[in-house]
Parts: C-alpha cells; structure tokens; sequence
C-alpha cells in the first residue's frame, strides 16, 4: 500500500462502523495486523476477530497498545481517550477518509459514488456487475451487501468505493469515474448552505474523465464539464429508461444508450428509485468497457443491502421491513414502496437521524410524516452531536400536531405495536440509528 509499509500494526477507533469495518478487512487482507474498539460489540466486530484482528468493546487509551498506525472515524469527537493518546504518543494518524484515499491509489481505476441517496445500493450494484464480468476488482461499501458483504476483494485493477459527502469527505478522492447520484441537503452540519454542497459535488465531479451524472437533478443539469454523461428519465439523457414495469414493487426497464442501443433490465430489488440507481451503474459499467450481458447478469444477481427495505422478521405476524431512510426524500420512496406491497395495513415508525438534520429540514419532514396513517416517532440518534433546541424527535412530533404516536422508551412502543399489529400488516422501521438493532433482537 502505498506510503504505509505493510504489516505495521494499526488500530481503527470505531472499527465496528461498516465502512471502518470494511477498511479493516482489506488491511487484513493486506497483511496488516489489526486491532480496533468499537462502543458495542456486533458481528462486525467479531468478524474482525474471526479474521485474526484484536478487538476491545469501549473507547480506553490502553486499547492502542504497541500499534503504529491510528484510524478514527468522522463519528470519533477530539476528546476520544484513544485518539488523544494516540497523539500524545506522536503515533502516525489518519482519518478514515485519508485512509480511503491512500488505499484508492493502489488501484488502476477508481470508481467513486457520490450523492444524498442510493450511494450503497448502487455501488454494490456495479459490484456485482463486475464480477459477472470477470473484472479484478475491490469494493468498499458503505453498507452490507446481502451476497458479498461490505469489502470484496479479488484484485487491483478497479477500485469501487462510496464517496462520503459528510464533511467534504468525498474531495480526498480522485475517482477515474466520479458518479454522483443527486445533490439534495443533507449534511447542515457540514456545509453551510445548498450552494456550498453543490460547488463540493461540482468539484468532486469535475476530477473524472468521466462523470455519471443525474442529468434530472436541478443542480447537476447544470454541470456543463466535458467528462459529463448524464442518465435520467427521459431520452434528453445519454442513458434512459423505457418500457418501465412493477410487479409487486420490483421494477423492469428497457436501457436505452448510443446509437438506439437497447438492454432489459429486471431488478429484484423494491423501489422505483432504484430504477435510477441501475441507471448509474450501467452508465458507469458501460463506460468502463463493460459488456451487456455482464451488466444483466449482474444486475439480476443483486437481491439488496442489509437496511435498505430488508425484511427482517414478524411481530404478531406483521412483517417487519428496515430501511436506512433519514432523508424526507428517502422516507417518501420508502413509503411509497411498501404501500405497493402491503395487503392490509401499513404501519410506520421514524427514528430521526441527528438535531441537526432535523431542524434544517424540519418542513420537509413534516410534509412527508403528516401523510402517514399510522405514524410513531421514536427518540433521536444522536450520533455526534450533542442536543440542539429544537431538533429532538419529540420537537418533530409537535411541529407534526402530534401526529400519530411518540415514544422515547422501546419496550413501551414495542407493547404499543403488540397491541396493534396483525398478520398481513407491514410494519416499515425507517431511520440510520440504532432502531434497526433495536428491532432485530424483537422476538
């Protein structure tokens, strides 16, 4: 790797993160000893066991031990007692995203996803696709794929990596195929207004010799670089769909690229958003010199993500289905998604993400929560932040005229669902915080 010497021991700081879990494993596979501390103890951190790796449940100096090299997260605040003695030791320190960047450099080419939403469905779905076509390729994901996980390695020819806007993250990167998949505000703490998140995504965009970009988004149409392609809904894009079909919330399309070249595309995975994820993929795969029927195999063998609209068990006979969304945008498709496949009753339960995402985009949230019939807002996950006035779950639910149900306690809304559910309703878990966990241990 280059600029760290293989085989030096290195300690993650928040290694049970997936995309730190995933650096992880590719050090290991490097060679590298690895030892990481994580708050909680999940089956990321025991894979890092299972793979050899040292692992310490709880943030303590000591947990360093003999390591030379220190990784932490965006997550880890500068009071972190390993990263401060990190520093009083004067060891060599990285954030994850400069980690990013100096394992990117290994590779022949990078393929790098931006964008607010659909970053991990659709690099896995490029994952996929080249491996169906026999590519020697790496992926890290941001996510858990359901075939491959969240690091596949099988060689240094391409390099498929998320790029991260939270904090300009993403600039580090100097993608050979930068793809951005939509420009919307998601991250007020990091930039200081939509201008800014644009210019970021603009200048991300303009490092590639080529740049896949959603010709339907208002900011990205604008981008007039040379390296441009753009896919879209209509035929004014270089790739678009037609013939579009949903059968019980799963969608087919015909391609459309070049000189009327067409392909049929059928995913097995919900949401008509993900029509547009395929999109970029295929665009990208195309552009990279992928062939047809690598991108349909491909395509066909991605049956989804761990938290992106997974079914995860029953509760008094209710399907239980989690999705990431923390997004107004997301939360709206994913609703829309299940309202497809429901045959009773649909129920929804919405963990904020962060104060700081919902005071910014408080409108937009109630605009989507208040169209919900069964609506229950449960606490905020922090992560990072400290509360802030204003943005709590409980505020959203008052800014919603105390639409539905709050609930800061999880037995009591666990009760409250068992009350409610029956065989045949849905019930769809949204949020990025530990809700999902919270209802994977519901028996």
């Amino acid at each position: 790797m280059k600029e760290i010497k293989k085989g030096l021991k290195t300690h993650f700081i928040g290694i049970g993160g997936i995309s730190m879990n995933a650096l992880s494993k590719y050090l290991i596979g490097m060679g590298f000893e690895i030892s990481g501390s994580d708050s909680v103890k999940s089956k990321l951190t025991d894979e890092i066991e299972a793979l050899g790796g040292e692992t310490y449940i709880g943030h303590d100096g000591r947990n360093i031990g003999d390591a030379q090299i220190v990784v932490y997260s965006s997550a880890i605040g500068e009071d972190n007692p390993e990263l401060i003695e990190a520093r009083k030791r004067g060891l060599y320190i990285l954030s994850r995203a400069e980690l990013l960047k100096m394992i990117s450099e290994n590779f022949g080419a990078v393929l790098a996803i931006s964008g607010c939403h659909g970053k991990t469905t659709t690099t896995c779905m490029l994952a996929h696709i080249f491996r169906c076509a026999g590519k020697q390729f790496t992926s890290h994901i941001g996510g858990i794929d359901l075939v491959l996980g969240n690091c596949y390695s099988d060689g240094d020819d391409y390099f498929i990596t998320e790029a991260c806007e939270f904090k300009k993250n993403l600039l580090l990167l100097n993608p050979d195929t930068a793809i951005c998949l939509g420009t919307q505000f998601d991250h007020p703490d990091s930039y200081k207004d939509e201008e800014d998140l644009k210019n970021c995504y603009f200048e991300f965009i303009g490092k590639g010799k080529k740049a896949i970009i959603n010709g339907d988004d208002q900011n990205l149409s604008a981008y007039t670089g040379e390296n441009a392609v753009k896919f879209g809904a209509s035929s004014n894009n270089d790739y678009y769909p037609t013939e579009i079909r949903e059968k019980r919330g799963k969608y087919s399309f015909t391609l459309n690229y070049g000189k009327d070249k067409k392909i049929p595309i059928k995913l097995k995975v919900y949401g008509k958003h993900n029509v547009y994820n395929a999109l970029a993929a295929c665009a990208a795969a195309i552009e990279n010199g992928i062939s047809e029927e690598a991108i349909k195999e491909g395509l066909s063998s991605f049956i989804g993500v761990e938290r992106r609209f997974e079914n995860i068990g029953k509760l008094n006979g209710a399907t239980i289905i989690a999705d990431y969304a923390h997004h107004p945008d997301e939360i709206g498709a994913a609703v829309k998604t299940a309202e497809k496949i429901a045959r009773k009753k649909l129920y929804v339960v919405f963990q904020p993400h962060t104060y700081s995402r919902t005071i910014s985009l408080k409108d937009k949230f109630v605009d989507v929560l208040t169209e919900i019939d069964e609506l229950v807002l449960y606490k905020t996950y922090p992560a990072r932040e400290d509360y802030i006035y204003g943005g709590s779950a409980y505020d959203l639910f008052l800014a919603c005229g105390k639409k539905g149900e709050y609930f800061g306690d999880f037995d009591q809304m666990i009760s409250y669902y068992k009350d409610k559910l029956k065989r045949g309703d849905i019930l769809l878990v949204l949020g990025a915080g530990d809700i999902y966990d919270l209802f994977k241990r519901v028996k």
